[in-house]
């Protein structure tokens, strides 16, 4: 059985937390930050962010975003429209169940909030299967 802890996503503008040394552009913290980032809602693993705002929030220069999101794309570990801003990791359902159906029931204002494209459509299929199993 897999150990389970919560996230608080405000760690990321802890004051503390800013202050410690930053990690150079990396595909592991990369992968932590899209499954924890400020940009993350009750959705898991979808989300609305642009390259250069994530870029930014972990103080990278765009190009070594860019490398180290290469680096998760080509393990399939996220994927991204940037024309449309939507964000998916398709595994971060697996960290984050949903604890009841009142939960699933919330994510549709985060939903509709999302820009249409064939990403969401992607994500929505992988998070029905994922609810429709438990």
């Amino acid at each position: 059985m897999a150990r389970h802890r919560k996230i608080d996503v405000r760690m990321w503008g802890d004051e503390r937390f800013r202050a410690l040394s930053k990690p150079e552009p990396n595909g592991q913290s990369l992968w932590q930050f899209l499954l924890t980032s400020p940009f993350t809602g009750s959705l898991p693993g979808l989300f609305r962010s642009g390259e250069a705002a994530m870029a930014e929030e972990l103080e990278w220069s765009l190009e070594g975003f860019r490398k180290a999101f290469a680096e998760v794309f080509a393990q399939r570990m996220a994927q991204a429209d940037w024309k449309a801003r939507v964000v998916w990791v398709p595994n971060a359902i697996k960290y984050n169940v949903p604890e009841s159906p009142n939960v699933v029931r919330g994510w549709r204002a985060q939903w509709d909030e999302l820009p249409e494209c064939d990403l969401k459509r992607e994500a929505y299929s992988t998070l029905k299967g994922f609810v429709e199993a438990l």
